[in-house]
């Protein structure tokens, strides 16, 4: 895996080398924000920025390969007409993605884009997000943005718009890696693993057993994120560790808590969630218990039930995974491969422990996203 990771690196700085000999050909615009530090602090944007590389006058299917971060990426285009982007998320109804549709929104408005969004009316069905994405391939659509309810299960559709000509950008979670897909804008899901496991451990002082609470099974965000997360805590010796599927809901974050509560009783110490409400559920089984402040957990997002556990002080920290450079750098790349450019074949976004000393500055919410 650390191999892997160094690989990306030296293609990512191959990849930056070649789009910069292109730089003094390419026409330049005002930017519209510009994407934060590796810390998650937003730096102010500077005035103008040139286009990464000239435009081919052909729409890019595929990223060049290597990563680029999302500060190096930027967050300007100039569209070369208005084109229609639809934007398909693994459930609307719910805050984080609601927050995704915002920031896409938000692009292309600043962009003078038109974004449609879609989603499954329950969330992480699958089937239903292949039958959206088989519609938009006669819909009339110029480029897809698409966060997977199953990394492989949509591989189907996804070759589908690739084999039409439609490119196709993956939004915070990864879709099958062996087609053609423009490129991938999201966390390293390795690191975030990696992040959360040694901030708990820190708070732990390194001893105690840990129950690690997954997402859905096949989606590469909770299978990836939970490997870390074990790996690392495996460096502990003071440290035991089991996991179990909850499936990103809050009910089964709670059942799976209280069975571990029976099991370990005083010796269960920590709860790590790598993603979805699972840890509210975790809070509401330690509180039923009566063992507030005796059981660490952690959240992940930064939404509304995130913003209250942290504030109150029921979950330690929540992780930012830079929802709205994610969503927004998505229509950045789309547009700027319609326009026949150059696009990183991934696009890596901040990741950042959120606690109550700078929980104000990191909110996700999407009000807040609006209100940017």
């Amino acid at each position: 895996m650390r191999k892997s990771r160094l690989m990306k690196q030296i293609a990512a700085a191959a990849c930056i080398v070649t789009m910069l000999a292109g730089l003094a050909a390419c026409g330049s615009k005002p930017a519209q924000e510009e994407a934060p530090a590796a810390s998650g602090e937003e730096q102010e944007a500077p005035k103008e920025q040139e286009e990464t590389s000239a435009a081919s006058g052909e729409v890019v299917m595929v990223g060049e390969e290597g990563a680029m971060s999302a500060e190096e990426f930027g967050m300007e285009a100039a569209a070369a007409k208005k084109y229609t982007i639809a934007v398909v998320v693994k459930n609307a109804a719910l805050p984080v993605w609601e927050a995704h549709i915002t920031a896409a929104q938000k692009a292309g408005e600043a962009l003078g884009v038109e974004v449609i969004d879609y989603s499954p009316t329950k969330a992480d069905n699958v089937e239903e997000q292949k039958r959206i994405l088989e519609d938009l391939i006669t819909t009339g659509v110029d480029a897809v943005i698409l966060a997977p309810a199953n990394t492989e299960a949509v591989k189907g559709p996804v070759q589908e718009l690739i084999d039409a000509g439609i490119p196709v950008i993956y939004d915070n979670t990864m879709g099958p890696s062996d087609v053609d897909y423009l490129t991938y804008v999201g966390i390293d899901n390795y690191e975030a693993g990696v992040i959360i496991a040694e901030a708990m451990v820190e708070k732990m002082g390194e001893e105690g057993n840990v129950l690690v609470m997954e997402g859905v099974p096949g989606q590469s965000t909770s299978d990836i994120r939970t490997e870390a997360v074990m790996d690392t805590l495996a460096n502990y010796p003071g440290i035991t560790a089991e996991r179990g599927v909850t499936n990103w809901m809050t009910d089964e974050g709670r059942k799976m808590t209280e069975d571990y509560i029976t099991k370990w009783g005083d010796d269960l110490k920590a709860c790590i969630s790598v993603g979805g409400n699972q840890a509210e559920g975790s809070v509401e089984a330690i509180k039923a218990a009566g063992m507030e402040g005796r059981i660490l957990v952690n959240g992940f997002d930064v939404q509304e039930p995130q913003v209250a556990a942290v504030e109150n002080g029921d979950e330690v920290f929540t992780v930012s995974q830079g929802v709205y450079y994610q969503s927004y750098l998505s229509v950045v790349a789309a547009v700027r491969a319609l326009n026949g450019e150059s696009v990183p074949r991934q696009i890596n976004c901040p990741i950042t422990i959120v606690d109550q000393n700078n929980l104000e500055e990191m909110d996700e919410r999407p009000e807040a996203f609006k209100a940017r």
